[in-house]
């Protein structure tokens, strides 16, 4: 005789990637509880059972309700907030005030709506999220897929205790899987905690109890930027050049907006009779007021430097908790994100020549994903050069450092030569050329005086090149490819052998009659690229085929030492470039090679 009762709940999924995890008897449970609940998520209805301790977020919940005003994303609210204004420029303010309420009256309408139809759940193998008003949408992340979970904690969610989550994957990209905005930070560092848990399961390890967990996620300090480096940063590096042209863009407005109005009242002071005297003739500008007026928005720009790079690069910590480097930074809002260590793709170090000069150098992390920063990106504000290597034998285990590298061969300086002098050149030429041919273009004669200037962009220029050509160099050890390249910043990239995706060489008309060979080899994400400018053609031959070789397997290929690198058309002798334990790699045999997985 059949039975009333419901059908049984189907079996739990099978974890994604062929992991082979055998869920225990909790597992059990909580998959079936989801499975028998998951047409209450499509309805936007949360179970009331009670929260089991051992697993809090079994249960399907809500985001904190305060989410509805701080979960909204500033770019979002300024957007919204666009198109009342520009709609009602010419109408009365009372008009676009109006609008402006109904645009908010609405707004928070749907918020309210998304707040309660939004819930999250992770029972220990997948994290479910449940949202939309009329369409319901199930999304599901396997926790044997989850890359990154970061914690945001923004000036305001941290004077009410919340933060956000953003959960990334590997084809996420710049966008994360799940953006949680907001919860109560306990809970955020909670299920950050146990997806690293059931990961750590998923591997084989076992779990250890609460107090030892506490402690392990403290982790191994691994680097602390002071405040004064996070200082010098700001004076050295790009963000200064940019500040400038803002802040002169911002007093151009304020002049623009304010000038008519000072015209204004100046002429009805004159026609009440207010203002008496002659009008003064203008004779030209004030030297020494635009010398005034440039310091101060040169010093203008210096505190506005230091102020954005303390906010976002004060206290800045990066430790290792196993496998996973956890980043740490901000001042009024905070940003923590986890890098793991097999996860990744590309590590840049960065000297400009002030850093060069200072003995400083930046340091950028490439992982897969996309929450560590747009294209998945963790800078290092500053360290000393004395600690590159000792960090980046931390972000890649079994690697010492900055592998021995290779000079390239004279060929290369014409090359420099040709980039740097070709565009110095063609400038010359026009200052020379066009008051000659245009006579219009330059009535008031500033052309002609500024030759002997430009003139001096030749020598300059032969400088530099000379410069970038001596720092061109490429090595490749069995763990790690590495290239440096430039002049006045000088970037050396490093790469595992085990993230090649591909190899490119090319040969230009001009490289081919020198002898030379670019080689880009290109590794996940976007804009990761390796690129050894300008190798010897037989160097560049053999780095090709062996990098060919690690791309085709999942592996690390190892081939005997004398055949990594070889002599270079220079004709000195050079080292190998890997196997020696000169050259800073350790013997296959060895070490422990990094997972394979991209």
């Amino acid at each position: 005789m059949p039975s009333d009762g419901p059908p049984p709940p189907p079996p739990p999924p099978a974890t994604a990637g062929g992991q082979g995890h055998r869920p225990d008897a909790g597992d059990r449970d909580a998959a079936a509880t989801a499975a028998a609940t998951t047409s209450d998520w499509l309805e936007g209805t949360a179970p009331t059972a009670a929260v089991d301790p051992a697993r809090p977020f079994a249960t399907p919940r809500r985001l904190h309700p305060a989410s509805v005003l701080l979960g909204v994303p500033l770019a979002q609210a300024v957007q919204a907030l666009i198109f009342p204004v520009v709609a009602t420029l010419a109408a009365p303010l009372w008009l676009t005030l109006l609008l402006l309420m109904v645009v908010a009256i609405i707004g928070l309408i749907v918020r309210l709506l998304d707040w309660r139809m939004r819930t999250f759940s992770f029972d220990g193998e997948v994290l479910r999220v449940d949202h939309g008003i009329l369409s319901r949408n199930h999304r599901s992340l396997d926790v044997g897929r989850i890359q990154q979970v970061e914690i945001q904690r923004g000036a305001i969610q941290r004077v009410f205790g919340l933060a956000a989550i953003r959960v990334e994957t590997a084809g996420s990209a710049a966008e994360p899987e799940v953006d949680l905005r907001v919860v109560p930070e306990e809970d955020a560092v909670a299920l950050r905690a146990a997806v690293r848990a059931s990961q750590q399961r998923l591997k084989g390890r076992a779990t250890a109890d609460e107090s030892d967990q506490e402690a392990d996620e403290e982790g191994e300090e691994v680097l602390t930027v002071p405040m004064s480096h996070v200082v010098i940063a700001a004076v050295t590096g790009a963000r200064l050049l940019v500040l400038p042209a803002v802040i002169g863009g911002a007093l151009q407005f304020v002049g623009n907006q304010v000038g008519p109005f000072v015209d204004d009242v100046i002429d009805q002071m004159i026609e009440l009779g207010l203002a008496a005297g002659e009008t003064p003739t203008v004779s030209g500008p004030d030297w020494r007021l635009v010398a005034v007026a440039a310091a101060g928005l040169l010093l203008l720009s210096v505190v506005a430097a230091i102020v954005v790079s303390v906010l976002r690069d004060g206290n800045f910590r990066i430790r290792r908790v196993d496998e996973d480097l956890y980043v740490s930074r901000g001042l009024l809002s905070t940003r923590d994100s986890v890098v793991p260590l097999r996860r990744v793709q590309l590590v840049e170090v960065k000297r400009n020549w002030i850093r060069r000069v200072l003995g400083f150098a930046t340091v950028r992390i490439r992982s897969a994903g996309g929450s560590t920063g747009g294209e998945g990106r963790v800078t290092v504000p500053l360290l000393p050069v004395s600690e590159v290597d000792r960090l980046l034998s931390e972000i890649m285990p079994n690697v010492d450092g900055v592998p021995v590298l290779h000079s390239h061969p004279p060929q290369a300086l014409r090359r420099s030569l040709f980039r740097w002098l070709r565009p110095a050149t063609l400038l010359v030429a026009v200052v020379w050329l066009a008051p000659v041919v245009l006579p219009f273009v330059d009535d008031a004669g500033l052309i002609v005086d500024a030759r002997p200037w430009v003139l001096l962009l030749l020598p300059i220029n032969a400088v530099l090149a000379v410069v970038e050509y001596r720092q061109l160099a490429h090595g490749l050890t069995e763990l790690v490819v590495a290239a440096r390249s430039g002049a006045l910043s000088i970037t050396t990239a490093l790469a595992p052998v085990v993230k090649v995706q591909a190899v490119t060489s090319r040969r230009s008309l001009f490289q081919r009659r020198l002898g030379l060979t670019t080689v880009l080899v290109h590794v996940a994400g976007p804009g990761a690229l390796v690129t050894v400018l300008d190798a010897g053609r037989d160097a560049a031959a053999r780095l090709h085929a062996r990098l060919s070789e690690h791309a085709a397997s999942p592996t690390p290929v190892v081939t005997p030492a004398q055949d990594a690198a070889g002599p270079q058309a220079t004709g000195t002798p050079q080292d190998a470039a890997d196997g020696p334990a000169d050259a800073r790699s350790a013997p296959a045999g060895a070490t422990r090679q990094p997972d394979p997985r991209p």
